[in-house]
């Protein structure tokens, strides 16, 4: 899985999508692989942002020789979200996440820790096994969804649609003078 991982362009994100057997890794186009969470046994951020220094032409021309001591910082952030984990076949495994931002890989690390506690576990479990009860019940049985009233009406006869508040007295069309329905 971490072969894929580091084959993925810079550009794509990854995302640790929880559920309450796994960690589903995914980026925007497919699952690239499942981390039973049974086997977790760290969750870890490590930083691996750069600062790169160097003069400008802008400053060296402003500042002379004298720009070589203010030079301009470019920081480029890249965090890893480490994840080591018992692979079910035997072994343990340590399998890292690109992460271009700090704000989403801190997200990240807080939505892995978060998922990790049992009673978090067990509430996505009963929020399942609750979904597919309702999904289950036919459609026969459920009471009916309420008709949302629209704002427009339409003429059956020319078939042109009017706001309900422009109607001119009467509940005729003003097109064709047919009556419209319900009115």
């Amino acid at each position: 899985m971490q072969e894929l991982l580091d084959a993925l362009p810079e550009d794509r994100t990854v995302v640790c999508v929880p559920t309450h057997e796994y960690l589903i890794l995914h980026d925007d186009e497919k699952e690239i692989g499942r981390i039973p969470l049974d086997g977790v046994i760290d969750v870890s951020l490590l930083d691996e942002s750069t600062v790169h220094r160097r003069p400008t032409l802008s400053r060296f021309l402003f500042l002379g020789p004298i720009a070589f001591f203010f030079p301009k910082r470019t920081v480029q952030e890249a965090y890893r979200l480490c994840i080591q984990w018992k692979d079910p076949r035997g072994g343990f495994r340590l399998t890292s996440i690109r992460v271009p931002r700090r704000l989403l890989a801190e997200q990240m690390l807080k939505t892995v820790k978060r998922s990790l506690n049992p009673h978090v576990r067990g509430e996505m479990a009963r929020k399942i096994r609750r979904d597919r009860d309702r999904a289950a019940v036919p459609p026969q049985g459920r009471p009916p969804a309420p008709a949302a009233a629209s704002p427009f009406i339409t003429c059956s006869g020319c078939t042109v649609e009017f706001r309900k508040t422009d109607l001119p007295p009467g509940g005729r069309c003003p097109v064709c003078g047919r009556r419209f329905p319900g009115a």
